[in-house]
Formats: C-alpha cells, structure tokens, sequence
C-alpha cells in the first residue's frame, strides 16, 4: 500500500495539479497542531484563571489595606480618648481629695458646734432644773434597722444634740415680750385691794397692740375670755409645762391650734383685773405654777457665750455641700435668735 497521499486540485483552464504528501509527515503535523492548540488553549486558561485570581487577590488586598488603615485611625482615636480618660481621672481623683478633705473640714466644724452649743443647751436646762435623766433615753420606744457609723463621736454629739434640742422647743424659754417687769413672781401687795397676796406669774409693761409670742411649741387648750384674767390664752407643752397670758387686748389663735416658738399669738391690751396695758405671763409645771425669771433670761445662766469660728479661706467648689452650710448655719442663728 502506498505511504503517499494524493491531492489533485482541477482549475478552470481544465488544468490540473497533483500533490503528494507523506501519510505519517501529515499524521504527526496534525498531531502537532493538535497538541500546540490543547497547550495554547490551556495556557490561555490558566493564564485568564491567575489573572482573574490576582484581580480579586488585589482587591481584596485594598479592602484590607482600608481596614487597616480604619483601625489605625481608630485605635489613635481611642489612644486619644484613653489619655484624656486619664486625665480627667486625675482630675478627678484630685477634686475628690479635695472633696473629702472640705467634708472634713465641714464634719469637724459641725461636731464642734453642736458639741458647743449642746453644752449651752445643758448648761440652760440643768439652771432651770431639767437634768439629762429627764430626757428619755434612746433604747426606750425606739428601734429600726442597725446601721454601723465610723463616726462614733459625732453620731453621739448629733443624738445628744438631737435629745435637747427636742426637749428645749418644748420647754418655754426666753421673753414673750419686751419691756419692763412691773410685778414679780411670789408674795407681793395686791396692786388693786393693797392686800398681801401671791403672785403666780409676772407682770411685763407694754403698750396697747404689742406683739405676744409663744416662748415654746405647744398646743393652745384655751382661748377665751377667763374672768378677772381677761382676754386669756393657755398653751400646752409637752413634759407637762403649761404657758398662760392674760389681759391681752386681743387673741390670734383659737384653741386646738398647734403653735410654734415665736409665733404671735395676740397683743397685750388691758382687759381683765388690770391697772394698766400689760402681760401677765405664767408658767406652771405639772399644774404648779413655777417663777419664769430663770425660763426668761437665758443669757444670764451662760457664763461662757458661744463663738463660731468661720473658715475664711474655705472655698467650697460643691454646690450641693454649699447649700447644705448655709442651712445648716442658718438653722444654727435661728435657734440662738429663739433662744435670747
């Protein structure tokens, strides 16, 4: 059989051409061609597959890049605020020391207020015969929750203040008006009959329309018009002390009404048994009347008067603990101004 491969191609001018090729030169040159084409087109596959790959490999890389970026500006923005967290907690910690030094400072000045102006309040009631056994003490009707105070000296001062100062808004001291007294308390000569007698309260001169205050808290029990006394007004205390003013020109509370030290409750007027425009003022203990002088003049029993010694160079920086100053001096002055 022959190797060779004919070809013969007819043209139009009835010529012809013939061509020989070799069966297996043709055979490998197809093969050849065959196998360049697969290689190329593989190539070409892979080639566009790692292109493709890098592309995405590429962008993913910005994105990373970005993000990268993103934390580090993140993590300076967050190195900022960390610094300026520290330096407000220095601050911070430096205003609270400061705080804590002016609580106390405020502490000491309070305790020893309290402590002085306790002692006052001691000193007044043992002069006018109430002793610290009359109070009631803290473990009678009483009770609640416990509760630990690292503060044991001003816990004691605060309830020992507390005690008095209780007991004093009910115990009727100082004037119930100003002016002179014109009869005192015991045995005198009847201004009216010139008969010996015994006087149960005191006289004090005043004019027509003068102001009376309560000298204690209380309740009225009566307010009327009692016979010789006049226009009259009894107040009950608590620790059985009882208040009476008579001849007054008029009366400004009604009976029942709960009244406070200071507060007016009539004028002084002439009616009644009377002489003249004055106040009778009585106080009787347990029904028995008692001599208001020692109950009247206050500064008399003080033999040490109380001085507050104000810090001129405290500044206080928290409004709250500023407030909580003023009112609690402001407290302090009005109980001394109800006291004189």
């Amino acid at each position: 059989m022959s190797d060779l491969l004919h070809i013969i191609i007819a043209e139009d001018n009835n010529k012809t051409r013939r061509m020989l090729f070799s069966k297996r030169k043709l055979q490998t040159f197809v093969f050849l061609t065959i196998s360049l084409f697969i290689t190329l087109t593989c190539a070409s596959y892979y080639t566009l597959h790692f292109f493709n790959s890098n592309r995405s490999l590429d962008k993913q890389v910005q994105i990373l890049s970005k993000e990268l970026d993103n934390n580090l500006r993140a993590k300076e923005t967050l190195t900022a605020q960390l610094q300026k967290l520290q330096k407000l907690h220095t601050r911070d910690s430096v205003q609270l020391k400061q705080l804590q030094q002016e609580k106390d400072v405020l502490i000491h000045t309070a305790v020893t207020e309290l402590e002085e102006r306790s002692s006052v309040i001691e000193r007044i009631m043992l002069n006018i015969g109430i002793t610290p056994e009359d109070i009631p003490k803290q473990n009678e009707n009483s009770g609640g929750p416990f509760i630990s105070s690292d503060n044991s000296t001003g816990q004691e001062v605060l309830y020992r203040s507390d005690r008095y100062i209780d007991t004093v808004n009910f115990i009727p001291l100082g004037r119930p008006v100003t002016g002179t007294i014109t009869s005192g308390f015991g045995h005198r000569t009847e201004p009216i009959n010139g008969k010996s007698g015994f006087h149960t309260g005191v006289d004090i001169q005043g004019r027509y329309g003068q102001k009376i205050i309560a000298t204690a808290d209380g309740v009225v029990k009566k307010s009327c018009v009692n016979g010789n006394y006049g226009q009259y007004v009894e107040i009950s205390h608590a620790n059985g002390y009882i208040t009476k003013f008579a001849h007054m020109q008029k009366r400004l509370v009604k009976k029942g009404a709960r009244v406070k030290r200071g507060q007016t409750i009539g004028t002084i007027g002439n009616t009644g048994r009377s002489t003249g425009p004055h106040l009778h003022y009585e106080i009787c203990l347990y029904g028995n009347p008692i001599n208001p002088n020692k109950f009247m003049f206050i500064k008399k029993l003080l033999t040490t008067p109380v001085k507050l010694h104000a810090k001129k160079n405290l500044k206080i920086k928290h409004t709250q603990t500023a407030a909580n100053q003023a009112s609690h001096a402001a407290t302090l002055e009005n109980r001394d101004a109800s006291f004189q």
